[in-house]
């Protein structure tokens, strides 16, 4: 019988808040800085690196830069997705709009597995549920710390990530044959109508 219990984030990750920039992120020529904004990620594909903004950081505080293992939480509107990052660049922050969750010890918890749960439906409705404001929502770093995550053996985990793995990967495949599909019929339509 497969041995699993329940636990609140907070128990198997630090949450911080994203970079603190004021301004609009800007792609600035000899940016140096990649900063991830809400539009450069998707819990299907990860974050979409050749997108993401180069900039040039103000301030005084020291960055927290990415690290392999990351999970980068959607926190505001209505896409609340996380995203378990695998070689950042360098130097990259994400932007305030994200909650930053580091698994505390990867002996108990896979940060692939944590982000894979948190993108399920039952969690989901448990963010959908827990958002405050009206016309745009946002997650509470509170509600995330009490978000109940299953924990399975670690050969459990890395199967239910290499099965979310493929299936995701299934997904693109069968989205990029639809818009070819698309893109077909778009010019049968072309040369018949001419």
């Amino acid at each position: 019988m497969m041995r699993t219990y329940s636990r609140e984030l907070a128990g198997l990750a630090t949450i911080t808040a994203g970079h603190p920039i004021r301004d609009a992120v800007r792609n600035l020529p000899g940016g140096d800085t990649a900063v991830v904004q809400i539009k450069n990620v998707s819990a299907n594909a990860g974050v979409d690196w050749p997108a993401v903004a180069k900039t040039i950081l103000t301030g005084r505080r020291e960055p927290d830069w990415l690290k392999p293992g990351d999970i980068l939480f959607s926190a505001r509107g209505q896409r609340n997705v996380a995203v378990c990052l695998n070689q950042p660049p360098a130097r990259a922050v994400c932007s305030p709009h994200f909650f930053l969750i580091r698994v505390k010890d990867e002996g108990l918890a896979l940060p692939e597995f944590l982000a894979w749960q948190m993108n399920l439906p039952k969690a989901q409705r448990y963010f959908a549920q827990s958002a405050t404001g009206s016309y745009i929502t946002s997650i509470r770093r509170q509600v995330l710390e009490t978000l109940p995550v299953q924990i399975l053996s670690l050969d459990r985990q890395r199967l239910l990530v290499r099965l979310a793995h493929a299936g995701g990967r299934e997904k693109q495949l069968i989205e990029k044959l639809t818009e070819n599909r698309q893109r077909e019929l778009e010019l049968v339509a072309r040369k018949l109508l001419a």
